[in-house]
């Protein structure tokens, strides 16, 4: 009880999390266990004679409302600012001259670091980060936040006030996040980052802890499907593991020079508690990740500001931006060699199980490192010197005590998180459909335990590479299947995009696929790429996971003049039916066996175009949901009156409207998220010829 009564707000956060865990299950249920909390928390409140308890409960009380209040009337509205024109003409503005100055691969670091353009990294640098262990550098995290204010932390605590020293922080963390976009999960990650580095600054693990808890407690109160997010899982890792880890690692290393120490001790403080949870969801770890990062995380903050400067100079002046350009070129250099040189190593990463009982094991591993580490690693030094006598062993100055408390909160907290990353990702990210906003156009995303299928690119292959990159992990860079249904440039040339920059395992056509210059381009990236290809029809069928891609055209019909696939999605008691831009002929043609059509999603053809069939298609299909991939204010009129009409109460999301829609499957629940990603719209574009109607 002294341990909540001196971080009055962990109770809360403990309480709002098990609430939360639960909601991923029943709603209603985690909403009573919330309301059932609150109350007796304010019994507590009201009846406790001190001020500590009285202030503990009323905090509880108050958290555990909030969550039963949102859960009934669902999430509060968040500060979406990634629609925010001006910020995107900023950015890109900014990404000029570190395109015109820094040639690639330095530039796609440098551009992923600064502006968190994680698409522009070459395909095997990626994999190189994923396998030293250093994705997160590329990666707009609570991790590489924390870093970035932790660092501004450490460089201004005992030199100016702790209060300056914060409102510091503070700015940096602000100008980083307008930087890669105001996403709510950048802002919740400034959030985390910000708790982390006042403590720097302050000193006061009390009251930081208090504010971590606070953190937390708020995210998962307005916000109960946060519990399943790997990035916030990852922030608070880190951040709990700054504030209880890092000054007893710092003494621990007390024959390491200061400058060098705090960095090092921030290194591992901020990684330790969060290899649980990457090896419990990823089933990955790297084995020269400490060393990797004590080589990378240096040259992080600096290649940062030096990115940030020639950007911010060049858009006064190229010339003038050529100095810190080229010192940005030096330290991305330097960071993507000590990458490669690391990832080259043998054994560099390595598979590890994944599941709940897997990251419980890792944690535990973890926390009896923690607590025995340092004896053992005593003993093994004491018996190598008795062994060499003649050398001379420096005298190791006896360590500082580690407090027990923060050491086993932290690593209760590694336990509590890698098992809830096991329990609580792993399963809703075993199927996941993600329609991309690309404009007018098509693209749409579909995750399957483990395997990629990308269905269409939409017209712009910048647009898709960079919804690539906010969708898929910094080191996924290979896509299994890229499907194509026909040859128009609003559905094919972000397609080029991808063939030029990940792997593909498949790509698929339809037979007889209309020629013309896409097709034309498609043909000479699929044979430069060295792509396996096929060309289906009607009756085919593909394997990818555990699901199957069932082709239902196009037919051997000579009235259809641009044969367009149409894909039938099935794993399970999930289905999902991708029309593509079937033609009248062809939809007439799919109506004569309707009874193949019946799926649980649906994307109507041509971007809801006006169709005497739109009724007779809703009929058959019969969905629960519809998804429209259409451009704000097209000047098709996409979708049409006609389309809307026939998909009445049918619950349709248009990314003209949502964003990037996500649609996963928890269970055999549909939970769908609008507006999915950090990336402002699309700008409107002209595409090279309006797509056909008919």
């Amino acid at each position: 009880m002294r341990t909540f009564l001196e971080t009055p707000l962990a109770p809360g956060a403990l309480l709002v999390a098990f609430v939360a865990f639960v909601a991923r299950g029943s709603p209603l249920a985690a909403a009573s266990i919330a309301a059932l909390f609150g109350t007796a928390a304010l019994v507590l409140a009201i009846s406790s004679a001190d001020r500590p308890r009285r202030l503990c409960w009323a905090a509880t009380t108050l958290t555990c409302a909030l969550a039963a209040v949102t859960l009934v009337v669902g999430p509060f509205p968040g500060f979406d600012l990634r629609h925010a024109g001006p910020l995107d003409g900023v950015r890109e503005s900014l990404s000029l001259p570190l395109r015109r100055l820094i040639g690639e691969p330095e530039g796609g670091i440098v551009r992923g670091i600064v502006l968190g353009e994680r698409a522009s990294v070459d395909a095997d640098l990626a994999s190189a980060f994923a396998r030293s262990g250093t994705s997160h550098l590329l990666a707009i995290s609570g991790f590489n936040m924390t870093l970035v204010a932790t660092g501004v932390g450490i460089l201004a605590r005992g030199r100016i006030r702790p209060s300056i020293a914060a409102a510091a922080t503070a700015g940096a963390v602000v100008a980083y996040s307008v930087l890669v976009g105001l996403a709510p999960s950048v802002l919740r990650a400034a959030l985390m980052a910000s708790v982390a580095a006042a403590g720097v600054a302050f000193g006061r693990r009390a009251a930081t802890v208090n504010a971590l808890a606070l953190a937390i407690a708020l995210m998962l109160a307005v916000d109960a499907s946060a519990i399943g997010d790997v990035g916030f899982l990852l922030s608070a890792g880190a951040t709990a593991g700054l504030l209880f880890l890092g000054e007893p690692l710092s003494a621990r290393l007390g024959l390491v020079p200061k400058a060098i120490r705090e960095g090092l001790a921030t290194t591992i403080a901020a990684t330790v508690p969060t290899l649980p949870i990457i090896a419990a969801v990823f089933g990955r770890i790297s084995l020269v990740s400490p060393l990797a990062n004590l080589a990378a995380v240096p040259l992080f903050a600096p290649l940062m500001l030096a990115g940030a400067a020639t950007a911010v100079v060049g858009t006064l002046s190229t010339d003038l931006a050529r100095v810190p350009a080229l010192i940005t070129f030096v330290l991305a250099f330097a960071l993507r060699v000590v990458v490669e040189t690391s990832a080259s190593l043998p054994l560099a990463s390595l598979a590890v199980p994944d599941g709940p009982l897997a990251g419980v094991a890792y944690a535990a591993s973890v926390a009896l490192a923690l607590r025995f580490g340092p004896k053992l690693a005593g003993v093994v030094s004491r018996g190598v010197g008795r062994r060499v006598p003649r050398l001379r062993w420096p005298r190791m100055p006896a360590p500082s005590p580690v407090p027990r408390r923060p050491l086993w909160i932290a690593v209760g907290l590694a336990v509590v998180l890698s098992a809830t990353a096991a329990v609580v990702v792993l399963p809703s990210a075993v199927l996941r459909v993600r329609a991309l906003d690309v404009g007018q156009g098509d693209a749409f995303l579909v995750e399957i335990s483990g395997r990629t299928l990308l269905i269409d690119g939409g017209p712009d292959p910048s647009r898709l590479l960079a919804e690539l990159g906010t969708s898929l992990p910094p080191w996924t860079r290979r896509i299994d299947v890229v499907a194509l249904t026909h040859a128009h440039a609003d559905h094919a040339d972000g397609l080029i995009g991808v063939l030029e920059r990940y792997e593909v395992g498949l790509a698929i056509e339809p037979e007889g696929l209309n020629p013309g210059p896409v097709a034309t381009a498609w043909n000479d990236r699929i044979a430069r790429s060295h792509v396996a290809r096929r060309a289906v029809s009607a009756g085919a069928r593909i394997r990818i996971g555990d699901a199957t891609i069932a082709v239902l055209a196009p037919e051997e019909d000579p009235g259809v003049d641009v044969p367009s696939l149409v894909l039938r999605l099935e794993r399970g008691g999930f289905s999902m039916l991708f029309m593509g831009d079937a033609t009248e002929k062809a939809q007439a043609d799919l109506l004569l066996h309707p009874q193949g059509l019946a799926t649980r999603v649906y994307v109507p053809p041509h971007h809801g175009a006006a169709t005497p069939y739109a009724s007779a298609l809703v009929e058959a299909v019969h969905p629960s949901a519809a998804l429209i991939s259409v451009g704000a204010q097209n000047r098709y009129g996409h979708p049409t009156p006609e389309t809307l009409a026939a998909l009445g109460r049918i619950a349709t999301y248009r990314t003209d409207r949502d964003g990037t829609v996500e649609l996963a499957l928890d269970g055999n629940q549909l939970v769908v998220r609008t507006h999915a990603n950090g990336l402002p719209p699309p700008r409107g574009g002209f595409l090279p010829h309006a797509p056909p109607t008919r």
